[in-house]
C-alpha cells in the first residue's frame, strides 16, 4: 500500500531539518517572524532549549501557507516587472523571500515582498508587503460584521503581524543605510524621520474560500513599536534576573498576548504552565 500520508509527513520533517541546518549559524538569533512574541519564549529559543515538535496537522498547515506564499509572490514579481517595464531598472529594486538582518538586535528573517523605488535626488521609498493566511474563524474575527462594528481595522494595534512586517522594513532601512544603530538612544528619532518613506501592507488570504484583503499599517507607529519591542526584549534577556523562574503573567511581556501559552512549543517546561 502506498502510504501517501506517511510519505508527506516524512517530507515535511525533511524540509524542517534542512531549514534548521541552513540556519545553524544563526541559532542564537531571533527570527523576524517572531516579532511581538512572549519574551520568555524568545529566551528559550536563543538559549537552545529544545522545543516540542509541531504536530502533524500544524506542519501541514504551515506548509500550505508556504505554498500559497510562493504562488502569490511569484505573480507579484511578474506584476511589478510588467508595471515598471518602461522605467529604467536602476530606478527600482524588487525583492521576494529576501533575507534581512538587524545585527544589533540579533534578528534575521525573510520578507515576502519588497519594492524599493529610487529618486533622482538619491532617496529611497520602500514598500513591504507580507502575506498572512487565515482560517475561517480568524478571518471572521478580523473582517466579519462584529469586527466592522467594533472598528477593529479602523484603529490599528501593533500585534504580532504588524510588528513582523515592520521588522522586515527595519531590515531594509538598514540595508539602504537609511538608519544607523537601531539599539541606540536616537534610534526612535531616526526611524521617525524616514517613516514617511516606508509603506507597510499585510495581504490576508482566507484559506477556506481564497478571498484576499489588503490592509495598510501606519508606518510611523509600527516602525517605532518594532524598535521598542526588540530593544526591550534584548534588555530583558541580557539582564537575566531569573527568567527561568518567571511564571506566565509574572513580568511584562510574559506572555505578550494571553493566548500564546496555549500554542507555545515550550509550554511543557515553562514554569506555571
Amino acid at each position: 500500500m502506498l502510504d501517501l500520508e506517511r510519505i508527506y509527513d516524512v517530507y515535511l520533517d525533511r524540509l524542517q531539518k534542512k531549514r534548521e541546518e541552513d540556519n545553524i549559524e544563526y541559532k542564537e538569533w531571533y527570527g523576524g517572524s517572531s516579532a511581538g512574541s512572549c519574551y520568555k519564549k524568545q529566551w528559550y529559543k536563543v538559549t537552545g532549549e529544545e522545543a516540542a515538535p509541531f504536530d502533524t496537522r500544524t506542519k501541514r498547515l504551515l506548509r500550505l501557507g508556504t505554498i500559497v506564499h510562493k504562488d502569490i509572490l511569484e505573480e507579484a514579481i511578474d506584476y511589478w516587472k510588467e508595471e515598471y517595464r518602461e522605467i529604467d531598472p536602476d530606478e527600482y529594486d524588487i525583492y521576494t523571500e529576501w533575507e534581512v538582518k538587524i545585527p544589533e538586535f540579533k534578528v534575521i528573517g525573510h520578507l515576502d515582498n519588497c519594492l524599493v523605488e529610487k529618486t533622482e535626488d538619491g532617496k529611497y521609498y520602500i514598500t513591504v508587503a507580507d502575506l498572512k493566511t487565515l482560517a475561517a474563524y480568524s478571518w471572521t474575527k478580523k473582517f466579519g460584521r462584529e469586527a466592522k462594528k467594533k472598528g477593529i481595522n479602523a484603529h490599528y494595534t501593533m500585534g504580532h503581524y504588524e510588528l513582523q512586517t515592520a521588522t522586515y522594513a527595519l531590515g531594509m532601512l538598514k540595508q539602504y543605510n537609511m538608519v544607523g544603530d537601531l539599539n541606540s538612544r536616537k534610534s526612535v528619532s531616526d526611524v521617525r524621520k524616514v517613516s514617511n518613506m516606508v509603506k507597510l501592507n499585510v495581504v490576508w488570504y482566507n484559506k477556506n474560500d481564497s478571498r484576499l484583503k489588503i490592509t495598510e499599517i501606519p508606518s510611523d507607529i509600527a516602525l517605532e513599536a518594532a524598535v521598542l519591542y526588540w530593544q526591550d526584549l534584548n534588555d530583558f534577556i541580557e539582564e537575566d534576573f531569573g527568567i527561568s523562574e518567571i511564571e506566565p503573567d509574572g513580568a511584562v511581556g510574559v506572555p505578550m498576548q494571553s493566548w500564546e501559552c496555549n500554542y507555545c512549543q515550550y509550554k511543557l517546561i515553562c514554569k506555571g504552565s
